[in-house]
């Protein structure tokens, strides 16, 4: 039997998870605007002509900075400015809304939670710190850690260590091909997101298992996959 309930499709009737991971930026935090002006102070710091190809950035994201900025042919020197300019805008990030809620509600069912982020870490740990979710979190894993950065899936593998899950009990939403890729490498449930840098036809070569449109559809479909434990009588 099958349930289709809420639009999802062919999904097993028992058909609970016990961890999720998630991306950090354009999942959870909408963050577009300081890739950008990051990325126009790196063009600028190392003399680039015309424009930066903001959108060649954005479709290579959720691997490290470093990473990409190589790819695009800027010289080693244009990663700490690139660096310094996000982080002086941290509180500029924003979470999406009901991601607090969303994370908050997991972990009262008992849901474990952690991020897989190509966001090095002395940017992203002041950024969940202040937007209120560090204590939400878990297990953090970002390209400074000892796992290979994504599209790898050893990060993933190094999470569900941590958090002792399984992966086929395990969803990783993000919304980049390195997210996607990475998920499923490791063997875990995927969830495309197009709220954020994600565009549809990209992320369906990965074959995600669910692609959403919205947040408020993330947030159904992992409340309906984590049923919260029964009111005692």
């Amino acid at each position: 039997m099958q349930d289709k309930r809420k639009g999802y499709g062919r999904v097993s009737v028992n058909p609970s998870i016990d961890a999720v991971l998630f991306d950090w930026d354009g999942t959870l935090a909408d963050s577009e605007h300081i890739t950008v002006a990051a990325l126009k102070a790196a063009w600028s710091h190392v003399g680039a002509v015309g424009e930066p190809p903001v959108d060649q950035f954005l479709a290579m994201a959720g691997q490290p900075a470093a990473e990409i900025l190589a790819h695009m042919g800027l010289p080693p020197e244009a990663l700490e400015p690139y660096s310094r300019t996000a982080r002086a805008l941290v509180d500029q990030t924003r979470l999406f809304s009901g991601a607090l809620e969303l994370l908050t509600e997991l972990r009262n069912r008992g849901v474990r939670v952690g991020v897989i982020t190509g966001k090095d870490r002395d940017r992203i740990e002041p950024t969940m710190e202040f937007l209120g979710v560090s204590h939400l979190v878990e297990a953090l894993v970002t390209p400074d850690d000892a796992p290979a950065a994504k599209p790898s899936p050893e990060g993933v593998w190094w999470l569900l260590k941590e958090l002792e899950a399984r992966p086929e009990r395990t969803v990783l939403v993000g919304d980049s091909a390195a997210d996607m890729h990475a998920g499923r490498a490791a063997g875990t449930k995927t969830i495309a997101c197009l709220w954020g840098t994600g565009r549809a036809e990209a992320l369906a070569l990965y074959e995600p298992w669910k692609t959403l449109t919205r947040f408020s559809q993330l947030a159904d479909l992992l409340l309906w996959l984590t049923p919260a434990a029964p009111s005692p009588s």
